[in-house]
């Protein structure tokens, strides 16, 4: 190791380093710590101030417009531009049909679990009320049998 031009005169390196050729690409505990741990305190700092905690937003497409002016299709004669802004167009399209079935799909869902919630509560109403029904029995029951 007396001729490698990389060993440090300190003896600082370990003969491991001088020689491993793969490169450690994850981040270092002590960084994430620190970079945790300023966090932290910047938010301690300003304790009186909230923190905005939101969901991500849906992205927001303009709807398509009323009347289109200049329609493009597949024709003979085309430019080469006309597929670039159809591809483009459609692209739009295809995302926004997306969008909107995505939204049905989770409107969809919500009134499922909200009806399924409704039901186990209906359920849990009665076996209440069969069970409060129960105790009143015994208890007028027990009140008739101490009276004789």
């Amino acid at each position: 190791m007396a001729g490698d031009k990389r060993h440090a005169d300190d003896g600082s390196d370990t003969e491991e380093q001088l020689t491993s050729t793969t490169v450690d690409t994850r981040p270092k505990v002590s960084k994430l710590v620190s970079k945790q741990r300023s966090q932290v305190e910047y938010l301690m700092k300003n304790i009186d101030k909230p923190i905005d905690i939101s969901t991500p937003k849906k992205p927001m497409l303009r709807p398509p417009p009323d009347i289109v002016l200049n329609v493009r299709g597949s024709s003979a004669g085309a430019g080469s531009s006309d597929f670039s802004i159809y591809r483009d167009l459609r692209r739009k399209e295809n995302l926004r049909v997306k969008l909107m079935e995505s939204d049905a799909a989770q409107d969809s869902a919500k009134d499922k679990f909200i009806d399924e919630i409704e039901l186990l509560k209906q359920k849990d109403e009665e076996r209440t009320a069969k069970n409060r029904a129960k105790r009143q029995k015994r208890k007028n029951k027990n009140k008739f049998v101490k009276e004789k």
